[in-house]
């Protein structure tokens, strides 16, 4: 099999095996809930920086929350609990054409951002997890600011012009 891409990219994450036959379940990270019916090769990862491993994936079913998995070569629920608590990742090139409101967050890192009075704050640096809560880095040459990534404050994406249109006027006081 050919060494993994470069560009990988999240599309769900590795619970447990389920069943007799090798299953594995995955609980998805892509906004298309049927994404698991036109998937063929994709790449394991158990920590970020390791070496991705390439699985070709055999069937695919689905409950109302999960994906279940079978993979080419691992047959029994011992052979894919090694797979247990990772992440399954595709190439950036298979990834779906999002629709119109949403954006994917790989992207937005880079992008320019513009309050609410036209002045440029900086760029994006990453988009942080905390919990319920993402919050958008963005770096102005002094210190960074943290913007929560909702509709409150972030209040346009646009992809093609690569700009965050954010309103912060509530955290003037604060920042």
């Amino acid at each position: 099999m050919n060494p993994p891409p470069d560009n990988l990219v999240l599309i769900g994450y590795t619970q447990k095996p389920y069943g007799l036959l090798g299953e594995l379940k995955v609980s998805p990270a892509s906004f298309d809930f049927e994404r698991h019916t036109s998937l063929g090769t994709v790449y394991f990862r158990k920590r970020e920086g390791e070496a991705p491993e390439a699985l070709e994936v055999r069937s695919t079913r689905a409950d109302a929350e999960s994906w279940y998995l079978k993979f080419k070569d691992l047959r029994t629920p011992e052979a894919v609990a090694r797979l247990s608590g990772g992440q399954l990742l595709i190439p950036a090139e298979e990834r779906l054409e999002l629709p119109e409101d949403m954006v994917y967050v790989s992207d937005v890192p880079g992008m320019m951002v513009i309050d609410e009075e036209g002045k440029t704050l900086g760029k994006v640096v990453e988009v942080l997890e905390q919990g319920a809560q993402e919050l958008l880095v963005v770096g102005t040459g002094k210190q960074d600011l943290l913007i929560p990534w909702n509709d409150h404050f972030v209040k346009q994406i646009d992809k093609a012009a690569r700009k965050v249109l954010v309103d912060i006027s509530t955290l003037r006081g604060i920042l």
